[in-house]
């Protein structure tokens, strides 16, 4: 048997993630199997089990791809700015045009936060989820509040954790909103007031 590159296989490993968040927003995550990514996928389940270990496995790693990669594109999109003031505002227009910019956005929203709620019935994913939530999201923004602080642009009261977290929590009502009305929820207009209210606090 010819050996399999390993460009292939992260090819492939690519391929069934990218099936298996399309599925997950179709079908919901809970009612979506192996076999169904399988088929997806052009491949059999014994194959998925060759790259994920489980469902669960599937979708974590999911998950953090493409956050680690949101928050890289950001990084690199930060040099351009001298302030922590426009990293707010970029990190909000990312989110805002994800709505155009990011292909089946309404689907990644589904997924990510029924798995979120997924998490809570079980003690294994909630501790997996409230260490993504703390060590990835909450990390990266508070280093850009203690920056504002640092600078002198936001007020030193503010206490960059509880800050951060309702921060996140904003966001994903913003989202999970847009996800139930759709097109007739003002998901730009809400973000656009979000930031104002935000800055307004910082400072």
């Amino acid at each position: 048997m010819p050996k399999v590159s390993e460009s292939y296989k992260e090819k492939k490993r690519q391929l069934i993630m990218e099936n298996a968040l399309i599925l997950f927003g179709e079908k919901g995550y809970e009612l979506t199997t192996i076999d169904d990514i399988g088929l997806k996928s052009g491949i059999s389940k014994g194959m998925v089990y060759t790259y994920f270990k489980s469902k669960e496995d599937l979708y974590i790693t999911s998950m953090q791809q493409r956050t680690n990669h949101t928050f890289s594109k950001l990084q690199e999109r930060f040099k351009k700015f001298s302030s922590a003031d426009e990293k707010i505002v970029e990190l909000l227009r990312v989110y805002r045009e994800a709505v155009t910019t990011t292909e089946g956005w309404t689907n990644i929203i589904r997924v990510d936060l029924e798995f979120w709620i997924n998490s809570s019935r079980y003690d294994h994913l909630r501790n997996i989820m409230k260490e993504h939530f703390k060590n990835q999201m909450l990390h990266f923004l508070i280093q850009i509040i203690q920056e504002g602080q640092k600078n002198g642009e936001f007020k030193r009261e503010v206490e960059t954790e509880t800050f951060a977290s309702l921060f996140w929590a904003m966001l994903d009502g913003i989202c999970l909103h847009y996800a139930v009305i759709d097109k007739e929820y003002d998901y730009r207009g809400n973000f656009l007031l979000a930031e104002k209210m935000i800055l307004q606090y910082l400072k």
